[in-house]
């Protein structure tokens, strides 16, 4: 016995110097990808026109499409992907037949070192692509090894239909230097699958009682037309926030803003809840901020994408917004900026730190605690005009009119 007792010990103080080994060459200390603060707002925008060109959704069932999407545009589209979870950075590079795959993300503190860098090459097989190496720093991961325990991972959830309607709707599958190009059968299905994926039945319990709540809200302040964000949301967050831990505040804070957000963009829920067009709808009430209906909705916008998305995200789709508006829209805004910048703030503090928002909920919430003063910030610039006054996106009196708007979003005793 006490031999098989020896035999045992030293068998785990094997496999732990082994584990330790893989783990010091697995995670390293500088990336492989440069680190990015999160996607730019030319990053997001492009990413937007691209899944607008392929939106498949005019189709008919059974329709057949090409898609072509150059390898910059693919790059583009991992990284706005990888600004979720665990962040990093993505970098692709095409070849005949293939492509290899490079990530990298920062890790919390380890004296293994700084970051996890992976990378993938990826054959095209006819109707499908194929992983043909992968390594996670400077450890090979064999190919069975990755493909059994993908295998197991699917079996084990709700996934298996899912990737067998993927299976049978991509036909063909090419890769070029300069191209990916895939042919698929449109199958609506796919899209009500990628609703339910999105989507858990969890939080689709928790979106219907958070939908309920600012129905309730909006019902309570009588005959009034309009009333100003911080009378609805203050009230919604509150009695969202009354959990018992802190992951179950924030994610009641996240689900809050996100209805608040749906409800200000003129989007039904329905988009990602096809059951939410039987729920109560929300009264005709207009709600501002600063006396402005448009910063309302800017606000909560950017507040529910930092909560879902993250800040660097929901910082580069309100630039981008901006920016766009300046080409074709009402103008360049500083203003819009600030509100969006502002939100992102709210955002991140109701996931980051939903015990601060909690404290700062109970001592009453107001439009002037929420979104600082705009005197002053220019507004209704088109591209001319704010090329000529600030000289575009990152030059130095745009960064000077920035640092500003971030000083004074600083300055609120919400976000110190």
């Amino acid at each position: 016995m006490m031999r098989l007792l020896r035999w045992l010990t030293a068998g785990f103080m094997v496999l732990l110097a082994v584990l330790v080994a893989l783990a010091f060459k697995a995670v390293e200390e500088t990336p492989l990808v440069a680190q990015a603060e999160g996607p730019s707002a030319a990053a997001v925008m492009r990413a937007k026109e691209i899944i607008r060109k392929n939106d498949p959704r005019k189709l008919i069932r059974n329709e057949s499409r090409e898609v072509r999407i150059a390898g910059p545009d693919l790059e583009t589209l991992l990284n706005v992907a990888s600004s979720r979870g665990l962040k990093g950075s993505a970098a692709l590079g095409l070849y005949e037949g293939g492509a290899e795959i490079r990530y990298s993300a920062r890790l919390p503190a380890t004296p293994l070192g700084r970051f996890l860098n992976v990378t993938a090459q990826v054959g095209a097989n006819g109707d499908q692509l194929v992983l043909e190496q992968v390594h996670v720093g400077t450890v090979p991961v064999p190919v069975p090894l990755f493909h059994a325990a993908f295998d197991w991972y699917v079996r084990h959830t709700d996934m298996s239909a899912e990737r067998d309607l993927l299976k049978q709707t991509i036909s063909r599958v090419v890769i070029t230097p300069e191209y990916l190009y895939f042919t698929y059968v449109w199958q609506p299905e796919i899209l009500d699958s990628a609703r339910a994926m999105a989507i858990a039945p969890e939080q689709r319990e928790r979106l219907a009682t958070a939908h309920r709540r600012l129905v309730s809200q909006m019902d309570s302040v009588g005959l009034a037309r309009t009333v100003p964000l911080a009378s609805i949301l203050g009230p919604l967050l509150a009695e969202a926030g009354d959990k018992a831990s802190a992951t179950d505040r924030a994610n009641a804070y996240r689900d809050a803003l996100l209805v608040t957000a749906f409800h200000l963009s003129g989007k039904n829920v329905a988009l990602l809840i096809p059951e939410a067009r039987q729920w109560p709808q929300p009264r005709p009430l207009t709600l501002t901020l600063r006396g402005r209906a448009d910063l309302a909705q800017h606000f909560s916008v950017s507040a529910a994408l930092a909560a879902s998305a993250g800040e660097p995200l929901a910082n580069a789709v309100g630039l981008e917004k901006e920016v766009d508006d300046a080409k074709k829209g009402s103008g360049f805004s500083f203003i819009d900026l600030t509100a969006d910048r502002a939100g992102t703030r709210l955002g991140e503090l109701a996931v980051r730190s939903p015990e601060r928002l909690a404290a700062a909920l109970a001592a009453g919430l107001t439009d002037a605690a929420m979104l600082p003063s705009i005197d002053g910030l220019p507004e209704f610039m088109m591209t001319d005009e704010f090329q000529r006054r600030f000289g575009g996106v990152g030059a130095p009196a745009y960064k000077r009119m920035s640092d500003e708007i971030e000083r004074r979003i600083a300055a609120l005793a919400l976000f110190r």
